[in-house]
């Protein structure tokens, strides 16, 4: 559930000992003040049984870290030129994460959000913090799954791409041409939502990244509680040559491409006695080897062949077509190696080195 400004204050206003031991006496709305600045509210607080200040407050329904260094900066710049400030600076939206938490701090500014967490400091005479209380408010927080599916790709590609993009219809082409399909729409509110959460920064017409580590980290965290992961089918097989395979797959034009610990193989990270191929269509895949008379038996116990049905872009995105090479890219790789615990996040720091350094192919 989204919320608003208007109840944002109104929550404020009958919070009552929501806060204790700090209380609300008097609030003041939408307040102009010298040097042509206006403030969304005064608060004038009070500790049970202690003293009492005054807040000059900035209040944002939707808190994406974006919209809270923007209202940092409102009161930072205010506070700098009054001349005798008699009020802290405070920011009050629906929840404030750990990351807007952070930027609130470097700047010095106290924050109160209506999920029931609070951090005040009044110089050296107030000290209030209680943090760790859920986000009540989940909407607010545009950025939702952009880090799965074909939404994803954006980010895969800033990460390919670390130089930038000239052009939303560059970072299209750029998808496209990688065994992708997306539309500029969804391109350019992907590129939003990382811009709100300030992991993209948009410079004239440059489009790049600003953190590619925090970037990887919401690939990660998507991919890991991504819905068309979690429905992928696994076959097990037991098959006498796997070169054959391969060949049948690619004469045969079957979607196919190697994946998992039998990528870090390929790939000199790993060592493993079983293959994993992800396909596209698993009937399709057996009929190929069928028509070259390759035999592929089933077999859960002992297989040495795992293939797994997906049609996930993500998959696909940036998958050479050379026969014998057909493996999934670093970054794809490194998805999969921190999902599958606990031998797969070794091998996924030895891949981000690499992704981090651009070397991602």
């Amino acid at each position: 559930m989204r919320v608003t400004e208007r109840e944002i204050i109104q929550y404020l206003q009958r919070a009552g000992d929501q806060f204790a031991p700090l209380r609300i006496n008097r609030f003041e709305e939408q307040v102009n003040l010298p040097q042509g600045f206006q403030a969304d509210a005064i608060i004038e607080f009070s500790i049970q049984d202690g003293p009492a200040f005054k807040a000059l407050v900035e209040i944002t329904p939707v808190p994406t870290p974006k919209n809270i260094l923007e209202k940092s900066r409102l009161l930072f710049d205010y506070m700098s030129k009054a001349s005798k400030p008699n009020m802290i600076p405070m920011v009050i939206a629906s929840y404030i994460g750990k990351r807007q938490g952070q930027i609130l701090a470097d700047k010095g500014i106290s924050w109160i959000d209506i999920s029931g967490n609070v951090s005040i400091r009044v110089s050296n005479q107030i000290y209030i913090e209680r943090t760790g209380q859920r986000n009540r408010f989940p909407d607010t927080a545009p950025i939702k799954k952009i880090f799965q599916g074909t939404s994803s790709l954006v980010s895969r590609a800033l990460l390919l791409k670390p130089e930038g993009f000239s052009s939303l219809y560059e970072v299209v082409d750029f998808i496209n041409e990688r065994n992708a399909n997306i539309t500029l729409s969804t391109v350019s509110k992907v590129l939003k939502s990382l811009e709100e959460e300030l992991l993209v920064n948009r410079s004239g017409s440059l489009i790049s990244v600003t953190n590619m580590e925090k970037l990887l980290t919401g690939l990660t965290e998507g991919y890991i509680n991504s819905s068309d992961r979690k429905k992928r089918k696994t076959y097990k097989f037991a098959v006498e040559s796997s070169q054959k395979l391969f060949l049948s797959f690619y004469e045969r034009q079957t979607d196919y491409v190697a994946c998992g610990f039998y990528a870090a193989q390929i790939k000199g990270l790993a060592v493993t006695d079983q293959i994993t191929i992800f396909v596209k269509d698993i009937e399709q895949a057996k009929m190929a080897a069928k028509k070259d008379l390759i035999r592929i038996t089933p077999d859960a116990e002992f297989g040495n062949v795992n293939i797994t049905e997906t049609k996930d872009p993500s998959v696909w995105f940036n998958a050479p077509l050379q026969i014998y090479d057909a493996v999934v890219d670093d970054i794809e790789l490194y998805l999969e190696m921190m999902a599958d615990t606990p031998r797969g996040p070794k091998i996924a720091e030895l891949l981000k080195q690499r992704i981090l350094k651009s070397d991602a192919g």
